[in-house]
């Protein structure tokens, strides 16, 4: 119950809330809410499993909700009716051009109120279109009218915000001119005067860089529109607060957080937005170096006092470690955390590489490598470390306890202490070095022999060490800049320079005292913004973007730094116990994102990343690229190109209106082909009111552009469903635009989308407007679709016979839709026509028409498919009538009854060589009619066997000599008749024909009396052949006789041993048990009823008691006279038998025995008969009788007995088949 009703609400349209309800158009506010209470209990959700509950439910609830609002209500009965007069207006029309029969322009019949609804679907469909479209354009005014407020607000607060931060830099803006007139620079007032609201009027947590590069003008933007490789970022949070009193002097970036160092002492933990996380004041001085262990517990600063400081960061670990002068550079083992020796490597002004770790005896320094200058940089990477000095990049391994290599600095490198060397670990095997103008990459590589001479620098070790490693420079360049940070990024360098070639040049004296104080100072306020630059392996440069950082005119290369964190998955970043998000403040990077690199200067950090998804499909949408945009977020949702680790960025609502705005773009263009793709793959899939919202949407849009047949493949059908307007519009749109794709559709669609009978509707309304024959056949198609579907058999099978559909009679028989084809005879036997390929004029015999599966079924069916109604379809098609009589007499003479006369014109018309069996086997044809018919079409022998039936003999044979002149088909004729007269006539017209009478002569036979014929001849006649004729029939006399000689003696033997086989078998004996029992009474043959005496026994088996069977004066005569003749014989042989009897038991046995005998003999002159063979007979003569047709009766007398057979009496059985006993 609950399926059938859940399907009835899907059937039926959104715009037919009455038909939804199941309530009348004039019901009451009660009606509606019994009809969805009532409703409503069978197909809730909760209540039934049906997987089209809800949809059902929700449609239910919709309609209610529409009827119980009075206003609503109204509007749909005031259009119902407004949709029926419309209807009936054209219906009259119809009638008065004759386009529709008067009597089917009915409104009060159900085909009016069916067309009345799908009127009224119509006139909604139209309503609904036109409310979208202006909403949509109301939306659109509003939509420009927010925008522009929005831009006017956030102008008005940028201004706010500029003013505010003006203000609030004011006093630094004096400070930094009161040191450079201090310094007696005034030409450095002014550049700072400059310079300084440029960089300060921003606010903190704003970017200051562009994505076309932090330092483009407009003429560049305009000359080079190449998208950038990375993205800037000027770090917010509180960060510049803590520059307010304070300056950055040292920068290292970790997987979780940064670690910054600052000249008054301070080491402070930042996450990646800026934002203070930890603060310690660890040095009196500036802090040098910092660093930070692999598991982001312990940081080690190093500083100008002296002191190295390891800090823990989630205990209260604290080491200090004091060598009394300034320490440059520090380096924590990476496995610090998890070791118990806590090594850590540090040098400075000393010139001494020294190792701090534990021991079993306390701590201690081991002094690893002394060098003539300061120890500048170090960088510890798993068991390889490697520092800068004087002499160059020297490299250690912590597990061999030796050093492996000296890269020496490179010829015509300037002093170290001026431009610090930049060292940065890729892997465990590449390591990038940059001294000054100069970058090296050195490579590390396993050397085969176990041990090397010491004099290359190597020392042999064991082989638990691993294995034994040497340095070699595989790429060494110069540039005309300096290096100020070394990374790598994908299959380039990137390099965070310093100045230009006119800096390298200064670089060749080796002392700023031999450089002149003017110069110096000029240098000194003069300094070029840093760049960061992008080189490829071709030592090609592939981008640079320059940085306008705070303060870069007063700037040198060591006040600038570059850090790298690399990117790992969120699992691998902490091992420690600690809360996963103490240090990541309010926002930490996406594991997804690629490496980040810090740019550090002393007032400010600019985080550098790849330019992620959300970049590039930026950049591309403000170039209004949205093809290019849509296609790199579809890329990268699939997990290919560069762009995939970034798919994250863009999120599903981002993509869709990236998506819809294209599409819009598109069909702006006119290209709506390629729109209505667009909108199938960023359109919603899922079924929320806003994703229905939005296909809508967009088919109402592309309905208003008159393309729906390009977005109309596209429509969900499955993981969600719109409303059955919006089908039934596109539907009733590809109809009269594209048929083809509206098969389809129709096709595919399931069926609670559409009203499937409005679509019937419809597509009759069409049908007669198709011009092609292609469009009319497929019309027919989906109309035979959309009948099964709505359960409509009959009308189905009509149009699947005028389509000629395979298999459609094997489909009634096995669905039993014989009352679906009972009006469609003609239609079948047309199939028929079609299969066997008469529609091309191909030779069909009659045989192979009836043979066909639609006239086979028309037949074997007549219960179900009267023949009475078949032939009153087939009056106007009477070929297709004769198949089927045809076959319907091959299968049963008496069912075509009715119909024998229509039968013998159909014959003679096109089967005229069938007529004469056909007359020879019916007996229900009228012969006047059928003579009349064979007449008019000269059939004469159809008219001879017609006439011989008729017993018009004589015209008959008439016929047979005038017309056909056919000497033995007139003899066989007269065979056939076996009338005397007719032979009488035959001789009498054949003796003045020769012809005739050879024919009688030589056919004549036994029927004729050739002396007869021969007497009749003229004796004038000439007769060619006479002689042959007469020697024939002389021949055929004396072979007649030799025949019936042979015959009579065949005959007379066969008689002599029937007789004495008859002889025999009467005078044997017959068993009788004591125990049988007569068949009348069914009593025990020994128990003779009263007055009889005898037993009777027929040779058919069967006994009975002679009273049993004789009548009763039989039995008393027979008694009596053996009475008589035993006791009263006046005769001396009767005396003396009767005394032998007496005196002899022999003789009285004898007597006896005769007396038996002579009463037998008298029994027999009565004939009795077995009365159960009698019975036996009767029956068998009684069923012989109703088997006889009408005219066999007929011939047999008025009770339909034959002349010649006399049932009323029994059978009479050979004599002596009766023995007393």
């Amino acid at each position: 119950m609950d399926t059938a009703e859940i399907q009835r609400i899907l059937g039926h349209s959104v715009l037919d809330p009455f038909s939804i309800l199941g309530v009348a158009q004039d019901c009451t506010a009660d009606d509606i809410k019994a009809a969805y209470r009532t409703k409503s209990r069978l197909i809730h959700p909760d209540k039934t499993k049906h997987d089209q509950a809800r949809p059902a439910f929700e449609k239910l609830k919709r309609a209610e909700a529409e009827l119980m609002d009075d206003a609503k209500r109204t509007s749909i009965q005031r259009m119902m009716q407004e949709a029926r007069r419309e209807l009936a207006a054209e219906w009259k029309a119809e009638v008065a051009s004759g386009k529709r029969k008067p009597e089917d322009a009915d409104e009060s019949s159900s085909i009016f109120d069916d067309a009345a609804l799908a009127k009224y679907r119509s006139i909604a469909i139209d309503l609904e279109w036109k409310r979208r479209q202006q909403l949509k354009k109301q939306m659109a005014t509003e939509g420009a009218a927010a925008r522009r407020d929005e831009e006017q607000a956030s102008e008005k607060q940028r201004k706010r915000e500029a003013d505010k931060a003006w203000e609030a830099n004011r006093e630094s803006r004096v400070d930094s001119w009161r040191t450079f007139q201090a310094k007696g620079t005034s030409e450095a007032d002014a550049s700072s005067e400059s310079l300084a609201p440029t960089t300060e009027q921003l606010a903190p947590d704003e970017e200051p860089f562009s994505d076309e590069g932090p330092f483009s003008d407009e003429e560049e933007e305009d000359d080079d529109d190449e998208e950038p490789a990375l993205r800037y970022k000027r770090l917010g949070g509180n960060v510049h607060t803590l520059f307010e009193k304070d300056t950055a002097s040292t920068l290292i970036a970790s997987e979780r957080f940064l670690v910054l160092g600052t000249h008054w002492g301070n080491v402070i933990i930042i996450d990646f937005e800026g934002n203070e996380v930890k603060k310690w004041r660890a040095h009196s001085t500036t802090v040098n170096s910092v660093s930070v262990d692999i598991d982001n517990e312990y940081v080690a600063s190093a500083g100008d006092d002296g002191r190295v400081v390891v800090h823990g960061l989630y205990n209260d670990d604290v080491t200090i470690v004091n060598y009394s002068r300034p320490v440059k550079a520090v380096a924590l083992d990476p496995y610090y955390s998890r070791k118990a020796s806590r090594r850590f490597v540090s040098g400075g002004t000393a010139g001494q590489l020294i190792m701090y770790e534990k021991k079993w005896f306390g701590k201690s320094d081991s002094i690893l490598f002394t060098s003539a200058g300061p120890i500048q940089t170090i960088r510890w990477q798993e068991n390889l470390v490697a520092w800068a000095c004087d002499e160059g990049v020297q490299l250690y391994n912590t597990d061999r306890g030796a050093r492996i290599s000296q890269i020496a600095r490179p010829e015509g490198s300037p002093r170290p202490d001026l431009y610090t060397c930049r060292l940065h670990w890729k892997d465990d095997r590449t390591l990038l070095i940059g001294w000054a103008n100069f970058v090296q990459v050195v490579a590390l590589k396993e050397r085969e022999q176990p041990h090397q001479s010491p004099a290359l620098g190597f020392v042999g070790a064991d082989a638990d060490s691993g294995p034994l490693l040497y340095a070699e420079v595989s790429v060494m360049f110069r540039t005309d800049f300096v290096v100020c940070g070394l990374a790598l990024y994908r299959d380039s360098f990137l390099v965070f320079t310093y100045g230009d070639h006119q800096t390298v040049d200064g670089m060749a004296a080796t002392d700023d005292s031999q450089v002149p104080q003017e110069e110096r100072q000029h240098r000194v306020r003069d300094a070029q913004p840093p760049e960061l630059r992008m080189i490829d392996w071709n030592l090609e440069e592939v981008s640079s973007d320059v940085l306008p950082l705070e303060g870069f005119p007063l700037l040198q290369p060591n006040d600038y730094g570059l850090a790298h964190s690399a990117a790992r998955p969120q699992a691998t970043l902490s091992k420690s116990p600690r809360p996963e998000n103490e240090f990541e403040g309010g926002s930490s990077p996406q594991a997804s994102e690629a490496d980040t690199w810090f740019i550090l200067s002393p007032k400010q950090l600019v985080a550098v990343r790849p330019r992620g998804l959300a970049d590039h499909v930026q950049w591309l949408t403000e170039r209004e690229d949205y093809q290019q945009a849509l296609a790199a977020i579809e890329e990268a949702y699939r997990g290919d190109g560069q762009w995939a680790i970034y798919r994250d960025q863009i999120k599903t609502a981002e993509y869709q209106k990236i998506g819809q705005t294209y599409a819009q773009m598109l069909m702006d263009s006119g290209n709506c082909a390629e729109a209505a793709q667009v909108c199938t793959r960023v359109l919603p899939q899922d079924s929320t009111p806003e994703a229905i919202e939005a296909w809508e949407s967009w088919i109402f849009a592309f309905a208003e552009t008159g393309s729906l047949h390009e977005i109309a493949p596209f429509i969900p059908t499955t993981t969600m469903q719109l409303s059955s307007t919006v089908y039934e519009m596109v539907l009733a749109f590809l109809l009269t635009s594209d048929i083809g794709e509206f098969k389809r559709l129709v096709f595919a669609w399931p069926a609670s989308l559409f009203n499937a009978y409005s679509v019937v509707l419809a597509i009759e309304d069409q049908y007669g407007k198709a011009v092609s024959a292609d469009d009319q056949r497929s019309l027919k198609e989906i109309m035979a679709f959309l009948y099964d579907r709505l359960n409509q058999p009959s009308k189905s099978l009509r149009c699947h016979l005028e389509l000629f559909t395979d298999g459609i009679p094997a489909r009634v028989r096995r669905e039993n839709l014989f009352d679906a084809v009972r009006d469609k005879a003609e239609l079948v036997l047309r199939y028929d026509d079609h299969t066997l390929g008469l529609e091309h004029d191909e030779a069909v015999s009659l045989q192979s028409r009836c043979e066909a599966e639609g006239v086979q079924l028309l037949t074997d069916n007549t219960d179900a498919i009267p023949s009475a109604s078949v032939v009153k379809q087939l009056v106007n098609a009477p070929e297709h009538l004769h198949v089927y009589l045809h076959t319907l007499l091959a299968k049963d003479p008496h069912l075509g009854a009715p119909f024998a006369d229509l039968q013998v014109e159909l014959y003679a018309e096109y089967n005229p060589e069938k007529l004469l069996n056909f007359l020879r086997i019916s007996t229900y044809y009228t012969f006047d009619k059928a003579l009349e018919i064979c007449e008019e079409r000269s059939l004469v022998p159809e008219m001879v066997f017609i006439l011989g039936r008729m017993g018009d003999n004589h015209r008959a044979l008439m016929l047979i000599i005038d017309q056909l002149r056919d000497v033995p088909r007139a003899i066989e004729f007269a065979k056939e008749q076996n009338d005397q007269e007719l032979w009488n006539d035959l001789v009498m017209y054949s003796r003045d024909k020769p012809e005739f009478i050879i024919g009688l002569l030589e056919l004549g036979g036994t029927h004729t009396n050739p002396t007869k014929v021969l007497q009749n001849i003229p004796p004038e006649l000439k007769i060619p052949g006479i002689r042959r004729a007469l020697t024939n029939v002389l021949h055929d006399y004396h072979l007649q006789v030799e025949l019936c000689t042979d015959c009579k003696h065949v005959l007379d033997g066969d008689c002599e041993l029937l007789s004495d086989g008859l002889r025999r078998v009467q005078h044997q004996g017959m068993e009788v048990e004591s125990d049988q029992m007569c068949l009348a009474c069914q009593l025990p043959l020994e128990n003779m009823p009263a007055g009889s005496s005898n037993v009777l026994a027929f040779w058919c088996g069967h006994i009975y008691h002679d009273k049993c069977i004789l009548l009763p004066e039989v039995q008393r005569k027979t008694q009596i006279d053996s009475l008589n003749n035993l006791m009263n014989s006046s005769t001396v042989d009767l005396v003396k038998r009767s005394q032998r009897l007496v005196r002899s038991p022999a003789s009285q046995r004898r007597i006896l025995l005769q007396a038996k005998l002579d009463r037998t003999t008298m029994i027999r002159q009565y004939s009795p008969m077995c009365p159960v063979c009698v019975e036996y007979d009767q029956k068998k003569m009684q069923q012989a009788r109703t088997g006889w047709s009408p005219a066999e009766r007929k011939d047999r007398g008025p009770n339909g007995d034959d002349d010649s057979i006399d049932i009323s009496e029994p059978t009479e059985l050979p004599p002596m088949q009766m023995l007393q006993i």
